[in-house]
């Protein structure tokens, strides 16, 4: 059998453990908090990722088949489609609930012509939650950029 010193010198006492226990619980309630922050950028920067890829497949569409192409935005049903010149739906998608659009020189439509080109250029500002950014359609070649403000 162990001593009875021998036993003491083996475990933790109880108050290394809860000073244990307090370290780890602090540490989970800062990451538990930050995840939010994570969430709304990665939120916006996925959407903003897509859209200019779609905007990118819908002037490649429309240079590829010579063709009308359409991006209209319908900020009630909170979806952007992108549409030939007869209508049919090229694709359609759905973005966030807090995602806004909103209207500055260009209306909810962008018109890329049969050279790939944009019909009208303009400015369109969209918000989430405390961001805002800037999409700039440039007349001529159908370039854009987005910008944060």
């Amino acid at each position: 059998m162990l001593s009875q010193q021998e036993a003491k010198g083996n475990g933790y006492t109880l108050i290394e453990t809860l000073i244990v226990l307090v370290i780890v619980s602090i540490m989970s309630v800062v990451l538990v908090m930050n995840l939010n922050p994570i969430y709304n950028k990665k939120v916006i920067d996925t959407f903003l990722n897509q859209l200019e890829k779609d905007l990118l497949y819908a002037q490649q569409y429309a240079l590829v088949n010579e063709s009308t192409v359409y991006v209209v935005f319908s900020e009630s049903e909170k979806k952007y489609r992108v549409a030939n010149g007869i209508g049919d739906d090229l694709l359609s998608r759905n973005y966030h609930q807090h995602i806004i659009f909103e209207s500055a020189t260009l209306e909810n439509r962008v018109i890329y012509n049969r050279a790939g080109s944009i019909q009208k250029s303009g400015t369109m500002f969209i918000k989430y939650h405390s961001d805002k950014y800037r999409l700039v359609f440039y007349l001529g070649k159908g370039r854009f950029t987005i910008e944060k403000l």
